[in-house]
């Protein structure tokens, strides 16, 4: 950034302290931007995410750190919330995302609202914290919405205990997935409840 003239401000400033000049870019596309960092690791998502209500929240603020970035909270939050968002995002597996996860007496209805919270479109359909299906977009489509989930989950997925995981590491579990042609497992821990 720079400022108009020999200004310069003895103070922080924020938002409401400056004016934005409007004025022409040679950017025609914000496509054409090229988000990769100068370091050569090709990383391509932001470092910080914007603190705004409608940005930053909780999944947000997970997904972020699990990548590597940060979250800046809404300053209107309360702080017992921002508390607890807090606790959450750090308790969370660094590698495994928390799942969707629904009863198989949901409704297809109920199912399709929460799938665009994961980028993957799955929900794991539990039974007592246990996996017993999975239920994608694909699988409840041309289906009435007052159906139930659990007459269309698929009961054959893979299952991944986090002891593998954490044996075989990031990348062997990758090329296992590779090779079981799924790009979904459903990670399980002690006495087969759902992780992630």
């Amino acid at each position: 950034m720079r400022y108009l003239g020999s200004q310069s401000p003895a103070t922080d400033l924020t938002y409401g302290d400056v004016f934005l000049v409007p004025s022409r870019s040679a950017v025609t596309s914000r496509f054409d931007v090229d988000l990769a960092a100068a370091d050569g690791t090709g990383a391509t998502i932001p470092i910080a995410v914007a603190n705004m209500t409608a940005v930053s929240g909780r999944r947000m603020a997970e997904t972020s750190a699990r990548r590597g970035a940060i979250s800046i909270l809404p300053q209107d939050i309360p702080v017992d919330v921002v508390r607890d968002v807090v606790a959450s995002v750090k308790a969370k597996d660094p590698v495994v995302e928390t799942p969707v996860t629904v009863d198989a007496a949901e409704t297809v209805s109920t199912l399709l609202t929460l799938l665009s919270k994961r980028s993957h479109g799955a929900a794991v359909v539990v039974s007592d914290g246990r996996p017993v299906g999975v239920a994608t977009a694909q699988a409840l489509a041309g289906f009435d919405r007052f159906t139930q989930v659990g007459r269309l989950m698929s009961t054959d997925f893979v299952s991944l205990p986090q002891g593998d995981l954490a044996r075989d590491g990031v990348e062997a579990t990758f090329e296992r997935l590779v090779a079981l042609k799924t790009d979904l497992a459903v990670v399980t821990g002690e006495a087969g409840s759902l992780l992630g």
